[in-house]
């Protein structure tokens, strides 16, 4: 069509194996920014049912993921879900999903950064929660349009400073117990005002539901497919990042439920895990722990910019925007090769969401992935129907279709149990259902009314390279 024809989009180059890959998926989705924040919150909410809502959660991520790996595997394209759904539903679910991105991406991202200052305050008790958080994401985004193998070891470095602190903090908790694992699974409660109340229905599901979209996040493995030697392969690469995800954020919340000393004022502590490294730890390692946390939290926003600005790059090459905002977005760094107006944008965006503070972000991030999960699991189920996933050397999910009417069936179960709870969860569904009527609007009387109608673009690509 002639709009996107008249777009020059240099692509990305092949440049990462399997490693860097990983390496930077599990910096975006930041097992301790997942724990030491959106975990906090749930804490904040479910108190000992956290570890019962991670376990849960991360049961149904791995059941919900697998319907994402087999799509990006068959369309490893740099635009990730919206790009995978709407090559199996049709370019207007895409664009639903491309919506739901537009709303999750920034808020993910300053809500991973807003967690930093916490876990400075060790060392400068008075550090500001906002501003750290800007100033993070300034420089986490002049270094993501750096080269990605650049990046790619950058992160790695990071990452094992992460997975150090979450090993420490498992070792801390269960190392140490003040009450039993049973107790915790079979009769979790929350406090208020160091009261305690048995775990409600309504703030379960929507413990469930925050832990599960914690823990997902192995799916953006596909927003670096284009830069993969082997993209066909990414599918498989997602599903074991999944597992590897699940291990490391479920023993630390496990740990803190079964290790809290004072379980109600650990539970209401700003940051329950700080607490919970003050009673277990010296003040010099809980010093140390603190630092390693910031550190892994900053990799996270990092790589998030560095993900998400290939996810807008991709918008831009699909000419969702105007003409001269697409023939910005697509531009690549003469030198590094990377989208960096794409990811200078999704940095500064982030920013500016950062003014809403932790509640609102966290309340606006509540129900985003359950209409997430519905459609990727719809497409998946679709697109092995048609003949389009699931072929040849792309990753083919096992047992078809029981894992996408188990994951349709549990996100529509999930969808009537958070609306229960009307403070957080029927808000968050509300401002859900509003993004995706705003998306359907665009399509219909803007994207739809250009001559010839509008499509997403299908890059080619090479099987095995």
């Amino acid at each position: 069509m002639a709009t996107q024809a008249a777009i020059a989009t240099p692509g990305l180059k092949r440049t990462l194996g399997p490693v860097a890959v990983s390496l930077l998926t599990l910096s975006v989705l930041s097992p301790a920014a997942s724990v030491f924040i959106t975990g906090a919150d749930i804490i904040h909410q479910a108190g000992t049912g956290a570890a019962l809502a991670f376990i849960v959660g991360g049961l149904l991520t791995l059941i919900f993921t697998f319907a994402q790996a087999e799509l990006g595997s068959a369309f490893p394209f740099a635009g990730g879900d919206y790009a995978t759904i709407g090559q199996a539903l049709g370019p207007r679910w895409g664009f639903v999903q491309f919506g739901l991105d537009m709303l999750s991406t920034p808020v993910l991202l300053a809500l991973t950064a807003s967690g930093i200052a916490l876990y400075l305050h060790g060392v400068a008790p008075a550090l500001p929660n906002v501003p750290t958080a800007i100033a993070a994401l300034a420089v986490a985004t002049m270094l993501a349009v750096l080269n990605v193998r650049t990046n790619a070891v950058i992160t790695g470095v990071f990452l094992a400073i992460e997975l150090s602190a979450l090993a420490l903090v498992s070792v801390l908790g269960l190392g140490s117990p003040a009450r039993g694992i049973g107790e915790v699974l079979t009769a979790p409660v929350t406090f208020t005002g160091g009261l305690a109340a048995s775990l409600t229905l309504g703030i379960a599901a929507v413990a469930i539901s925050a832990a599960s979209w914690a823990i997902s996040g192995s799916g953006q493995a596909i927003y670096f497919a284009e830069e993969l030697h082997d993209p066909v392969r990414v599918g498989r690469l997602v599903i074991r990042i999944t597992l590897a995800s699940i291990v490391t954020m479920v023993l630390p919340v496990l740990a803190l439920t079964i290790g809290a000393r004072d379980l109600p004022a650990t539970l209401a502590a700003d940051s329950p895990f700080a607490a919970l490294i003050a009673q277990h730890a010296s003040p010099l390692v809980a010093t140390l722990i603190g630092l390693g946390i910031a550190a892994a939290i900053f990799n996270a926003v990092m790589a998030g910019v560095i993900c998400y600005g290939r996810w807008l790059w991709s918008s831009g090459r699909d000419a969702i925007w105007a003409a001269p905002i697409n023939r910005a977005l697509v531009s690549i760094h003469p030198r590094f090769g990377s989208p960096w107006v794409a990811t200078i944008v999704v940095g500064v965006t982030a920013m500016g969401f950062t003014l809403l503070g932790l509640p609102m972000l966290v309340l606006l991030s509540a129900a985003n992935g359950i209409a997430n999960w519905a459609l990727l699991n719809t497409a998946a189920w679709v697109g092995r129907r048609r003949g389009v996933t699931g072929q040849g050397e792309a990753y083919r999910a096992p047992l078809f279709p029981l894992p996408n009417i188990v994951s349709l069936v549990v996100t529509a179960v999930l969808a009537v149990m958070t609306w229960q709870d009307a403070e957080t969860g029927r808000t968050g569904e509300l401002v859900v259902a509003g993004t995706i009527i705003g998306a359907l609007l665009y399509h219909r009387f803007v994207l739809a009314q250009r001559p010839g109608g509008w499509r997403m673009v299908a890059p080619s690509f090479d099987r095995v390279s």
